[in-house]
């Protein structure tokens, strides 16, 4: 009898054995992971700008070099001023000369009035009077503004930089003869700059109601905050623009990378969904049970959200053969 209850014994704890499959589980909290999107992006100046010659000379010196930065107003190249400083003066020796015939003409036609409040000088002549006035009047203003002209183009010999900057190429060679136009130097301001991304624009309206974006480059990462998003799509690339801020922190311009931002939070990644009776959706260990959690809206191949509780145990490993409502053993 004995032998007979153990051998029965022995019958059925394999076969109640064999019915378990041997499952790994994580917690919930483990497994979520945040929807994230990427596009390329670059650090740009907000501007960069080639110095030209506004007026022709030769180049008398250069005072900035590749490299090398400059601040607004500062004195980058020297043009000889020697011809545009004969012009100024000429001008002011015409305006000078036209504010003395303006006071004689003045002169003579206070006398006139008085001469003819006498009879003693006719009205033509009184009208010649003031003709010359109002000529010289008129001479004067235009050699004031040949003055202002010739002044400028004085001015223009010397270059000033136009913002804070770096030096990036030089075109300028002391004792070379440039014209009206020729480049100089080229700057690039360092003390503004933005994030210059391309946004596909199937996910473009995403980046709008995300709080959380950060530019990536080598390794680093730098939080950014959206500037603007252009409205239009770039017919060859299907792209939009999008111009991002830096905060106190940021690369060096010119750097390059990827800007990322989070779409959403707590979502389940793909490759933990199965597939039953045409449904997707998660395992879930409860009491040595596999149960199955269908999940609405899932898609192959893309994460979803899910609303399980803190806790939550899913199954990550052994799921392929599993049916809702299996017996599953553990193993942690």
């Amino acid at each position: 009898k004995i032998f007979i209850l153990v051998t029965g014994l022995f019958l059925i704890l394999p076969s109640a054995v064999i019915a378990q499959t041997a499952v790994n589980v994580e917690d919930i909290s483990n497994v979520l992971v945040d929807l994230e999107r990427r596009a390329p992006a670059d650090v740009r100046a907000l501007n960069s700008a080639q110095i030209s010659a506004e007026v022709a000379a030769v180049v008398k010196a250069v005072y900035a070099d590749v490299g090398q930065r400059v601040s607004a107003g500062e004195l980058l190249v020297e043009l000889d001023a020697g011809d545009y400083q004969l012009s100024l003066s000429q001008a002011q020796a015409n305006l000078a000369s036209s504010q003395a015939q303006k006071a004689s003409a003045d002169a003579k036609l206070s006398r006139a009035e008085d001469l003819v409040k006498d009879n003693y000088l006719s009205d033509d002549t009184l009208l010649d009077r003031q003709t010359d006035a109002i000529v010289w009047g008129a001479q004067i203003r235009a050699n004031e503004v040949a003055v202002a002209i010739a002044q400028r183009s004085l001015d223009k010999c010397r270059v000033l930089a136009p913002f804070d900057g770096v030096v990036v190429e030089r075109m300028a060679q002391i004792g070379s003869y440039i014209g009206n136009g020729s480049p100089l130097l080229r700057v690039t301001q360092t003390d503004q700059f933005e994030l210059d991304a391309e946004i596909p624009s199937d996910v473009a309206d995403s980046l709008l109601m995300s709080d959380e974006i950060s530019f990536v480059s080598r390794g680093q990462q730098w939080p950014v905050k959206l500037l603007r998003l252009s409205p239009v799509i770039e017919a060859e690339r299907r792209s939009r623009r999008a111009r991002l801020a830096f905060g106190n922190e940021a690369p060096a311009i010119g750097r390059s990378g990827e800007v990322v931002w989070h779409v959403s939070k707590g979502m389940l990644p793909s490759n933990l969904l199965s597939r039953r009776n045409g449904a997707l959706g998660i395992f879930v260990h409860d009491q040595g049970k596999a149960v199955f959690k269908p999940l609405p809206g899932a898609q192959e191949g893309r994460p979803v959200a899910v609303d399980l509780p803190a806790g939550a145990e899913i199954i990550t490993v052994g799921r392929n053969r599993l049916q809702d409502g299996d017996s599953v053993s553990v193993r942690r």
